[in-house]
């Protein structure tokens, strides 16, 4: 059992007594990343109360962590979450995913496409391999090097909008005023 794994057991019981739940703990040296959640999403409130009780679990666990000193951060996982284990790919079927590849020779390095389903081994997305060619592509965990969510700024800016961003300053400081000196009386 690796050193990721045995925090994950310490912490996972301090992380549910608050109500929420791991999704991914990352370790670089003295320093120890957890990631928390809940449905609907957590608040300052609760990462806040739930990095004071993972603080005092990992102080009682020198095991855990080098020479018993470590610098903690809990967050969310985010909007763009990485994505790493089967179960985290099943809760985002219908989604876009973007992935960095371990080199192959069968597959690009890069791939972005929808999340058209999660086994335990693989998924499928649908990505353009080709322009113009979306197609299934089947994609082994253990080629993963790294997976996250994209998300969605909101829509495109209408026409209209892109044709209003080209004019100058002052075409669109006239048209304002003329907006501007339009009136209606109500009857």
């Amino acid at each position: 059992m690796g050193a990721d794994e045995e925090i994950f057991l310490a912490l996972g019981p301090v992380v549910e007594a608050a109500g929420l739940e791991i999704w991914d703990i990352e370790r670089s040296g003295a320093n120890i990343r957890v990631m928390v959640e809940r449905e609907g999403g957590v608040d300052l409130d609760a990462i806040t109360q739930v990095a004071g009780a993972i603080s005092a679990a990992l102080d009682q666990r020198d095991d855990l962590v080098p020479a018993g000193r470590y610098v903690l951060e809990v967050s969310s996982p985010g909007l763009e979450r990485r994505l790493r284990k089967p179960s985290h790919f099943a809760g985002y079927v219908g989604q876009e995913v973007s992935f960095k590849l371990a080199p192959s020779g069968e597959l690009p390095r890069r791939l972005r496409g929808l999340l058209v389903a999660a086994e335990e081994e693989a998924v499928v997305i649908q990505a353009e391999l080709t322009p113009g060619g979306v197609q299934d592509v089947r994609v082994p965990l253990d080629m993963v090097e790294r997976a996250n969510v994209v998300f969605a700024w909101g829509p495109q800016p209408a026409p209209r909008a892109a044709k209003a961003a080209g004019k100058s300053p002052r075409q669109r400081a006239s048209r304002r005023q003329a907006l501007a000196d339009v009136s209606v009386e109500a009857p």
